[in-house]
């Protein structure tokens, strides 16, 4: 892959963002509810898709459907660029997951595709106009493999899920906008292969525990802590 100015790109397509989205970031426009917020977002986005494309200057690639990894893409002359959507709840008391996708899609989109995974972060709070409404805080915008090395974390979903333990917006002055493809596998790999040693590990204690109740004849049952 030819090298990429990845701040710039992301700033690029951030301004595109904001610009769509001004109305709803200075509190003078219309509101939904907070349970469609995402719909609504991601509809309004793609409703003006081609259009955001054609201001960056990049190919538009029609809408993905549900088992690829991200909501929009473009290309661009280097490149393939896939955006996925989250919007952060900036709430605490209500709970906002942080999952991205599966291990194995991830690393396919990366490697095999040669892709870049970008997010576009909206943080939204209560609106003044009622506490089933909302308002944008902020928007953020910035390449999957540029984020801090805590801040992936894997799950034991499926062949094992990505989630992020930050908002874009908590670690946006500590992404390396100059980290290559290799660092960031060189990071992620480690990370898989602890999470899926782990689980092998869990899975044999837990395998163990069944032929244990099976030895006692079904009396008693208990998994062991890990």
């Amino acid at each position: 892959m030819e090298q990429i100015n990845f701040k710039r790109l992301s700033e690029s397509v951030q301004e595109q963002i904001e610009i769509l989205f001004a109305d709803f970031q200075s509190s003078i426009s219309e509101r939904e509810d907070s349970r469609a917020f995402g719909a609504f977002i991601e509809s309004k986005i793609k409703t003006n898709w081609f259009n955001i494309c054609t201001n960056l200057g990049y190919e538009e690639v029609p809408i993905p459907g549900r088992r690829t990894i991200f909501d929009f893409a473009f290309r661009t002359p280097q490149t393939f660029i896939g955006l996925d959507i989250k919007t952060k709840d900036l709430d605490k008391q209500r709970y906002s997951d942080g999952g991205v996708c599966a291990v194995s899609n991830l690393l396919k989109y990366l490697a095999n595709d040669k892709g870049v995974f970008m997010i576009i972060e909206f943080g939204h709070n209560e609106a003044k106009e009622g506490s089933n409404l909302r308002d944008i805080e902020y928007i953020r915008v910035a390449p999957f493999h540029t984020f801090p090395a805590d801040t992936y974390r894997i799950e034991n979903l499926g062949t094992g899920q990505v989630r992020l333990n930050y908002t874009l917006q908590q670690m946006w002055n500590e992404l390396d906008w100059n980290r290559t493809y290799h660092n960031f596998f060189d990071i992620f790999c480690d990370l898989a292969i602890k999470h899926y040693e782990r689980i092998g590990r869990d899975a044999e204690i837990r395998k163990n525990a069944i032929l244990q109740f099976k030895k006692d004849g079904y009396t008693y049952f208990k998994f062991p802590r890990g």
